[in-house]
């Protein structure tokens, strides 16, 4: 059994490093980090060769997730960083004044950069890293500083190599499969909560929480490949069914959230213990279809293809199987049954289409077969740089506060340590910049996990430093802790702090002796920096979502009305769109709630729970309503009265929500829609159709009330 354990251990680990390549990362990282050192030791230029180091471990902390344009840009875009303000911080060192102003900028910029992101936040390490320590140990003779300015760029220029040359191998579309083969692996987590949920009702607050990880996956494959379906060049085959690919796994999303909500109406204790056995069966079924077609998608390999299509056929037999059964006719248990039967059904035949859209995108091939060498200058173009920068710049009213905040916190860290000259101080705004977060909880978990980690990290790493120098097992220990540091950083971020305290203390002292007072120095000013970031999160421009989540409420409510509205009056009813749109609304205010609940010493209500609640059960039946539409071959004509009734009073009772917006976010937009000959009519509804708009009347209902509560 131990050893059957160990396999399955393995054989996981295996499979999530293909899906978050997070050792490979680390490999890069470790290369592009000890060679130098190697070099260094060899040719007796051990100083500059440190340096190297820094600066190539500053790049590589770059996430090379996009495509092969993106890694290029993004790799030139940090190594111009990294070059601009480690020749600031080596011309700054010297003077307080510059090295407080200096580092105001270098934090706001960094500070906007990091909060962007997997996109740029590695790009924020180049800033605020190369600032800080060259600004540490500044040059001041012309020759001096030439002679950094050439090393950092040396420096720079390697981690590119490494990176290109670790992409050249990479097929041309594996990152955008990688990023579709984790919305699917989600919606597999999805299935298995909802599987749990049924006989554990703790597992159901769960089910929201797995919905959620399924909209951040779709928005991480957004923010790195904006386009969709219809947006894309059908020459290029590939993308264009990738696209596809992706908008079917969000259809697979919305058939599976449907049936965790039409399993609130059966009991499974009441059923009867062959069909529960067939159901259970059903489930998992389900769950091992999509986790073998996102294998397919990241793999391409002919036998997941077969073990995907094994479980589709099983899937399609059980449903048959269930459908055979004998039934309670017109229980509600029996109605949930069958939506749930109807709604597997649509996706085996999405699963199906996904397997076709994998099958006609063809073979993926290298890079360096696809890109030739004019192609990727093309990419390097400085219109592109420029535009990427842009992009990067924009911000809003919260990521403007917290980055002034850091810029300001890391300022006054700044001229503690110049002021006071303390030795090796620069290590408080380096921890301080490494902890601080946009919201007060999260920065001090982070402060606490770093201080243990760095005074950990801080004495093992001295402790190593008594090993004897030629035998070389320092630097194979730095090496192991490059790949640490990257595969605990969003695991255990304590063990990170560790890993990474260890590196550098390794990093600076390579050839040096044991210290107890540099032990202490570091250990005092990381405890300072951390301190300094807490402080600063209650006391300077503080992000406290008790101000904060009435805001995200409302642009929720407001984002479902806009759904609402497109989806029964709008002219071109991207409906996709809107789900994607409202949903992230609706994990904002989710998220802000929970922030909100963990806060220190505010009085706290519950009331906005069952508003949010409603709000989700709302985008929910929104949802159901337009997927069944969208499987209609036929358009149908307007609304029966009746329906049209319900509509109307639904549209009615949103403009009575909209005015008490404004008591939430006095700057929500709440312009009504007005209704006139030129507005499209509304489309009948079927029965499912006309059940969810139902539900949906009665949450309306119910958030205007809560919401008058509230606002009163």
């Amino acid at each position: 059994m131990g050893i059957l354990n160990s396999y399955k251990k393995l054989n996981a680990f295996i499979q999530n490093e293909s899906f978050e390549p997070m050792v490979s990362w680390g490999v890069r990282m470790a290369v592009a980090g000890t060679v130098p050192i190697l070099w260094g030791l060899a040719t007796h230029h051990l100083n500059d060769a440190v340096w190297i180091t820094l600066t190539a471990e500053a790049i590589s902390w770059v996430e090379m997730k996009g495509s092969f344009n993106w890694r290029v840009r993004t790799l030139f875009i940090g190594a111009i960083l990294a070059l601009i303000w480690g020749i600031l911080g080596t011309l700054t060192g010297d003077s307080i004044f510059l090295s407080v102003v200096f580092m105001f900028i270098a934090a706001f910029m960094a500070t906007l950069l990091k909060n962007l992101g997997d996109r740029a936040s590695g790009l924020a390490i180049c800033v605020y890293l190369l600032f800080i320590i060259c600004n540490a140990y500044p040059d001041r003779d012309v020759a001096d500083v030439r002679h950094r300015l050439f090393i950092i760029a040396v420096g720079a220029a390697w981690p590119i190599v490494v990176g290109i040359s670790a992409s050249l191998l990479m097929p041309v579309q594996q990152p955008f499969r990688r990023q579709i083969a984790l919305i699917w692996r989600s919606i597999s987590a999805l299935v298995d909560t909802i599987t749990r949920s049924a006989v554990d009702p703790k597992a159901k607050h769960d089910i929201y929480l797995k919905e959620k990880e399924v909209r951040i996956a779709i928005d991480h494959s957004f923010e790195f490949y904006g386009r969709m379906a219809h947006q894309a060049n059908i020459k290029d085959n590939r993308q264009y069914q990738l696209l596809l690919l992706r908008k079917n796994a969000a259809l697979v999303a919305v058939n599976v959230i449907a049936i965790a909500d039409e399993m609130e109406h059966i009991s499974i204790n009441d059923l009867e213990e062959t069909l529960r056995i067939k159901a259970a069966t059903l489930f998992s079924a389900l769950k091992e279809a999509v986790s073998r077609v996102s294998v397919f998608v990241l793999t391409l390999k002919a036998e997941e293809k077969l073990l995907a299509t094994s479980q589709i056929n099983r899937l399609k037999k059980l449903t048959i199987l269930i459908k055979e059964y004998p039934l309670e006719e017109g229980s509600k248990q029996t109605e949930a049954i069958l939506r749930i039967l109807q709604l597997t059904g649509r996706t085996v035949k999405l699963l199906e289409s996904a397997l076709q859209r994998i099958e006609m995108m063809g073979e993926d091939t290298p890079v360096f077969r696809s890109y030739s060498l004019v192609k990727t200058m093309f990419v390097l173009r400085p219109k592109k740089i420029i535009s990427n920068i842009k992009t990067l710049a924009h911000f809003n009213t919260l990521t403007f506060r917290f980055a002034l905040r850091s810029a300001i916190a890391a300022s006054v860290g700044m001229l503690i340590y110049k002021w006071f000259k303390i030795d090796h101080g620069y290590w408080i705004p380096f921890s301080l910049m490494i902890v601080i977060q946009p919201y007060f909880g999260a920065t001090l978990k982070k402060a606490t996990d770093r201080v243990a980690g760095t005074l950990l990290g801080g004495l093992t790493g001295s402790l190593l430093l008594l090993v004897p120098t030629g035998l070389h097992v320092k630097e194979f220990i730095m090496f192991l802790t490059f790949i640490l540091m990257v595969f605990y950083v969003r695991k255990n971020y304590a063990i990170a702090a560790f890993v990474v305290t260890v590196n550098l203390v390794l990093l600076f002292n390579i050839d040096k002796s044991y210290s107890n007072t540099l032990l202490l120095y570091r250990a005092g000013c990381t405890i300072a920096g951390s301190l300094l970031a807490v402080i600063s999160g209650f006391a300077l421009l503080p992000a406290w979502d008790k101000k904060w989540l009435p805001t995200h409420l409302a642009d929720a409510i407001k984002s479902n009305y806009n759904y609402f509205t497109d989806t029964f009056f709008g002219k071109t009813n991207n409906w996709t769109r809107n789900k994607r749109q409202v949903e992230s609304k609706n994990s904002d205010v989710f998220d802000s709630f929970n922030r909100y609940m963990e806060e220190p010493g505010k009085e706290k209500t519950e009331e906005y729970y069952d508003i949010i609640t409603c709000n989700v059960r709302i985008t929910r039946d929104l949802n159901t309503i337009n997927i069944e539409q969208e499987e209609k071959k036929v358009i149908d004509s307007q609304p029966y009265p009746a329906q049209q009734k319900i509509l109307d009073e639904c549209l009615d009772l949103f403009h009575e929500l909209l005015p008490m917006l404004k008591k939430l976010n006095s700057h929500v937009d709440t312009t009504t829609l007005q209704i006139d000959d030129h507005t499209p009519p509304p489309f009948r509804l079927n029965d499912v159709q006309l059940v969810s708009l139902e539900k949906l009347r009665i949450e309306l209902k119910a958030m205007k009330e809560d919401m008058e509560s509230m606002t009163k």
